[in-house]
Parts: C-alpha cells; sequence; structure tokens
C-alpha cells in the first residue's frame, strides 16, 4: 500500500492532523452558534423583563393608591416576593399571581368612586402586557430553540465544558388573555 515506511508516517500524520482540525473546527462552530443562540434569546428576555417590572411596577403604586387597605392586602405576599432580576419560573409565578389578584381587585373597585384613577392604572398594566406578549412569544421560541440545539451530541460536549445550561421558560399562559 505505501512504498515505504516514511510515506506512511507521514501519511497517517496528516489524516490524524486534519481529523484533529475537523474536531476543532466543528467545536468551534458549536460554541459560537449556541453563544450565537442564547445571545438572541437573551435580547427577548430583556424585554420580556423590561415589560414585566413596568407592570410590577405599576400595580405597586395602584395598590399604593387605594384607600381601602383591606383590598390591597392580597397583593402583599405577590409585590412583596417581587424583586427585579428573577428567574423566568419564578417571574413567571408571580405574574399569573398578580394577574388573579388585578382581575379581582378591577371587579371590586369598578363602582368606587376613585375608579377613574385606579382606571389609568389598569390601562397602563394592560398596555405593559400587550407590550410583553409578541416579545414572550419570541423568546420562549428562541429558548426552546437554544434548548433543543444545546442537546445535540456534539453541541452538549461544548455545552458541557462551557458550563451552559438550558433556558428556562416563561408559563404564563393563564394570565396572557385579551382585556377591554
Amino acid at each position: 500500500m505505501f512504498p515505504n515506511r516514511r510515506s506512511a508516517v507521514i501519511s497517517i500524520a496528516v489524516i490524524v492532523f486534519l481529523l484533529v482540525f475537523a474536531v476543532v473546527a466543528i467545536d468551534q462552530n458549536n460554541v459560537s452558534r449556541l453563544k450565537k443562540y442564547r445571545r438572541e434569546a437573551n435580547v427577548y428576555l430583556d424585554k420580556v423583563m423590561g415589560s414585566m417590572d413596568e407592570r410590577f411596577e405599576y400595580s405597586i403604586t395602584l395598590v399604593g393608591l387605594l384607600d381601602d387597605r383591606s383590598l390591597a392586602e392580597p397583593f402583599s405576599s405577590v409585590l412583596d416576593s417581587y424583586e427585579k432580576g428573577l428567574p423566568p419560573s419564578a417571574m413567571s409565578s408571580l405574574y399569573v399571581t398578580l394577574d388573579k389578584e388585578l382581575t379581582l381587585l378591577q371587579k371590586k373597585v369598578f363602582t368606587h368612586p376613585e375608579y377613574p384613577l385606579y382606571a389609568a392604572y389598569f390601562e397602563k398594566i394592560y398596555e405593559a402586557e400587550q407590550e410583553m406578549a409578541p416579545h414572550l412569544d419570541r423568546y420562549n421560541e428562541k429558548a426552546l430553540f437554544y434548548n433543543i440545539q444545546i442537546g445535540g451530541f456534539l453541541a452538549a460536549i461544548a455545552a458541557k465544558r462551557l458550563e451552559m445550561q438550558e433556558l428556562e421558560l416563561f408559563s404564563v399562559a393563564p394570565a396572557m388573555k385579551g382585556r377591554p
């Protein structure tokens, strides 16, 4: 097959070099691909968190305006638990709970003489939700795609080496609904 030992050694060395080069190139491709997908998801995560933060801030202000403290009481545990930078699973849980309380509050204060003041805050809360909805869908889509990619064989090796974790998804579907 080979005319002499020297050509066999050179051929084997070239093949080994090409294999090592291919492995390194594939690994670098996986690393850059995963970082790109994570970065794309994080763009939408920042937008979603900004809208959620805005919604919580308007809710805090609205609860502070309530004359009847008994109406504000159900919000204390939700609003006390809220802080910026919580992971998506915790924010989802708080978001759904806050939405339930806001729905009940709006029904209770609808006939209240101060409702026009409260209505402005309910509108802002609704606008924040409407602004958040498309970004939330895009984040969940991008995060799911990233999670699928990170599970691939060679990508999983690169992800494990770089300590990349799967991205959490938001689960606020029960709270996302159109309001008048």
